[in-house]
């Protein structure tokens, strides 16, 4: 049975996107400017557009749209690709708490915090290094796997994602989230 998990935004990935949107284009049409008004070195002014125009599309690309749970394993689907994780690799799923990628416990490694959600690799307390998929930071889930690093993600209705793992599936095993303040 194949189910598909739409990723939201929340309210705060909304805002931080409409902001880090307008400063990415805004920059673009103010190295446009000096590019033709000869106050800008060409070739340094060419290498800004096209890295603000790499950052942009970017996060276009990589930002997770939705989740699809297959009898197979979980994908998590971007327009760039989708990630597959196999039952095969899931040792268990658990309810992240909705402080997962606050500002005071959460290390951006390398990847996109913010505009069109966190995505990544981040590394936080607890749980250690992980790869991030997140859009909404009150609705995530980790898959912690035999092998490699765990993976958060977020749905939209994360009490519609949960029962499926419970009813459907013996392998991966849900656990409910984690009340520690380490976190």
């Amino acid at each position: 049975m194949r189910t598909i998990y739409e990723c939201s935004l929340s309210r705060t990935v909304k805002w931080g996107t409409v902001a880090g949107l307008a400063i990415i284009i805004g920059a673009i049409i103010v190295e446009v400017w000096y590019l033709s008004s000869g106050r800008d070195d060409r070739y340094v002014g060419l290498f800004a557009i096209v890295v603000l125009i790499v950052a942009l599309l970017s996060c276009f690309l990589l930002y997770p749209q939705y989740i699809v749970s297959t009898d197979e394993g979980i994908g998590i689907h971007s327009l760039l690709r989708t990630i597959r994780i196999p039952y095969s690799d899931i040792e268990r799923i658990v309810r992240a708490p909705e402080n997962i990628l606050g500002n005071t416990n959460t290390i951006r490694l390398f990847g996109i915090g913010g505009v069109l959600g966190y995505v990544g690799f981040f590394r936080t307390k607890g749980i250690g290094n992980y790869r991030a998929f997140v859009t909404d930071r009150k609705k995530v889930f980790i898959v912690y796997r035999k092998k490699g690093m765990p993976v958060a993600f977020s749905v939209s209705e994360p009490d519609e994602f949960m029962p499926y793992y419970l009813k459907g599936s013996s392998s991966p095993s849900i656990v409910e989230p984690v009340k520690d303040a380490a976190l």
